[in-house]
């Protein structure tokens, strides 16, 4: 398979991305891994690659499959999350559950009750 992005990048990001998913500072991964500080930190800058039973360790923290980490995001079905997309979406579903909420008051209102804005 040939990949555009190199290997190692591709594991640092997705590191770095299911760390931020699980709500982990880099401090606090490496905490939970037992090992200095700054190791996680290390690892994402590109310093230093961890060995396989590590990547597992991780991987458990992390609740993913280990093979994650070495498949771009996209196979993973994972991206990023999209700010304006979101804020679109809440738009409209705020908007069609207002209009619902307004019809069943319509419907259970008697006319006379209801008052112009």
């Amino acid at each position: 398979m040939c990949m555009d992005t190199p290997l190692e990048t591709v594991f640092r990001e997705n590191l770095r991305f299911y760390r931020q998913k699980a709500k982990l500072s880099q401090e606090k991964l490496s905490a939970l891994l037992d090992k200095n500080i700054n190791y996680i930190t290390i690892i994402e800058s590109g310093k230093s690659l961890p060995p396989i039973t590590m990547i597992e360790q991780i991987a458990e923290i992390l609740h993913v499959e280990p093979k994650c980490f070495l498949e771009p995001l996209e196979k993973n079905k994972e991206v990023y999350f999209d700010k304006n997309a979101f804020l679109s979406q809440a738009k409209d579903e705020i908007a069609k559950s207002a209009e619902e909420i307004l019809q069943n008051l319509l419907q259970k209102s008697p006319t006379s009750a209801i008052i112009p804005l």
